[in-house]
C-alpha cells in the first residue's frame, strides 16, 4: 500500500481468508470458507438471497416498462388529457407488480 492510499476498509479488500473462514464483503461476517453465499445475508438455503435478487432486479424491469408503457399512453390520449399523476401511478404500478414477480420466479428456483 502506497503512502497515498489510506487504510482500507474490511469491505473494500478482497475476501480475506481467516483459517477455515472468509470475509463476507456485503455484512462483514466471517462465514465457512466453502460457502457458496453468506448464509447472514442470504439465510440458511440462500433462498433469501436469492428472493431479494428477484425483487431489484423485477423492480428495474418494471420501472422500466412503466415508463414505456406510460409514454406510449400519453401519446396516444395526448399531452392534453395526460396528468402527472396517472403516469406515475402506472409507472410504480409495473414497478411493483414486476418485483413480486421477479420475487416469486426466483423463489422456486
Amino acid at each position: 500500500m502506497s503512502p497515498a492510499e489510506g487504510p482500507r476498509s474490511l469491505a473494500e479488500q478482497a475476501p480475506a481468508e481467516v483459517g477455515e473462514r472468509i470475509l463476507c464483503p456485503s455484512c462483514e461476517r466471517l462465514v465457512p470458507a466453502g460457502s457458496s453465499y453468506c448464509p447472514y445475508c442470504c439465510g440458511e438455503d440462500g433462498r433469501r438471497g436469492a428472493i431479494k435478487r428477484g425483487v431489484f432486479i423485477g423492480g428495474v424491469f418494471g420501472l422500466l416498462a412503466g415508463g414505456l408503457a406510460a409514454a406510449v399512453w400519453s401519446s396516444i390520449v395526448g399531452p392534453e388529457q395526460t396528468t402527472g399523476e396517472l403516469v406515475l401511478a402506472i409507472t410504480l404500478a409495473c414497478g411493483v407488480i414486476s418485483s413480486v414477480l421477479g420475487a416469486i420466479h426466483n423463489r422456486n428456483g
